[in-house]
């Protein structure tokens, strides 16, 4: 009888389980390539240039050469709409706001906004169409930004709703086709209010340019300080000579004196506590310039509720300056400034 019928080659019994091993290790290699290459091929896809915008994921929005020629700038969002313009691009030169009031600008808020729209990346290109526009808000921009560089030439920003699952939000650029899906600015464009864009220093003069200083407590004709200056030199009402250096370094603690909260604009509850605690007020400060402009600034009385102001409880008093209809609302702790009398000098006198 042949046994063998029934049973098994015996070197059939080695090589069957290494077929399968080999089988299975070249599917599993395969596998891993073929994910290997997709992943790189999906990469390479994303960094190739989308029609004639050259778009580039991750690449940046702007370049330097673009925004640095800007010299006109103008914000418009749910807070009103403001205009900045500078005389040219030079290193350092000064910003100034043009509306809705003619003011310094606040450099920090102008050198946030350049910096920010510097270094913002793109994270895709969407379709601009009627469904994204409104998904993203950009029917109704929640910031419009128009830069306008010496040459006359404008780029319209119209910025969209806030991302906050990834920090980022959607922008259309005019010259651009697409909506840009983008980092969001360090800066929020969209609650910007004008206390933000102006300069929270009171008293806009250099000392060095002053003519005269005076403090008055209110219904009192003589001043409680007075300072004049006679060709380059400091005198009292004595006409005594006062150390130069030390009296600027006086005048500057009024020129770096700055304010909690800017009020542009005032309801009508605002305007009556205004003009109640400046009834009530007790300085009033008069200053003349070299070119015989004088500015004339009120001090209120001390308060701890204006409507509408989160003071929370503490206690701040108010600025008014008579050339524009400005208010300042500054802490207490500041009052003691219009205190200065004249008997102060005497340390000054050379």
């Amino acid at each position: 009888m042949n046994w063998m019928i029934w049973g098994c080659n015996p070197m059939s019994n080695i090589l069957a389980p290494q077929k399968k091993k080999w089988l299975s290790n070249f599917i599993l290699l395969s596998f891993l390539l073929l994910v290997g290459g997709t992943a790189f091929l999906s990469n390479a896809f994303k960094m190739q240039t989308k029609g004639k915008n050259e778009f580039i994921e991750e690449a940046l929005v702007f370049n330097n050469k673009e925004l640095d020629k800007v010299t006109q700038l103008t914000l418009k969002n749910k807070s009103g709409e403001y205009s900045f313009e500078r005389a040219d691009t030079a290193t350092g030169s000064v910003w100034h706001m043009t509306s809705p009031k003619d003011l310094s600008a606040s450099s920090a808020f102008i050198e946030k906004l350049f910096t920010a729209l510097n270094i913002i990346k793109t994270k895709k290109l969407l379709l601009d169409d009627k469904t994204n526009n409104s998904n993203f808000s950009l029917e109704k921009p929640t910031a419009i930004v128009t830069l306008t560089d010496e040459s006359g030439k404008s780029l319209l920003l119209s910025i969209g709703i806030m991302n906050t699952i990834d920090n980022s939000t959607y922008m259309k650029i005019s010259g651009r086709s697409g909506i840009y899906h983008v980092e969001a600015p360090s800066i929020s464009l969209e609650n910007i209010t004008i206390a933000d864009l102006i300069k929270s220093t009171i008293f806009e003069f250099d000392a060095k340019k002053i003519l005269a200083f005076k403090i008055y407590r209110k219904n009192s004709q003589a001043p409680q300080f007075e300072v004049i200056k006679k060709e380059s030199s400091w005198t009292n009402t004595d006409g005594k000579m006062l150390s130069t250096a030390r009296l600027e370094d006086l005048l500057n603690e009024f020129v770096n004196l700055k304010s909690s909260f800017v009020l542009d604009e005032q309801t009508d509850a605002q305007k009556k506590q205004v003009a109640t605690l400046l009834s009530s007020g007790d300085y009033i400060v008069k200053v003349t310039m070299e070119d015989n402009q004088v500015m004339s600034y009120q001090i209120s009385s001390v308060t701890k509720n204006i409507s509408g102001v989160p003071l929370n409880d503490e206690p701040h008093f108010v600025i008014v300056e008579n050339h524009a209809p400005i208010i300042y609302i500054v802490k207490k702790e500041f009052l003691a400034l219009f205190e200065l009398k004249n008997e102060r000098l005497k340390s000054l006198e050379q």
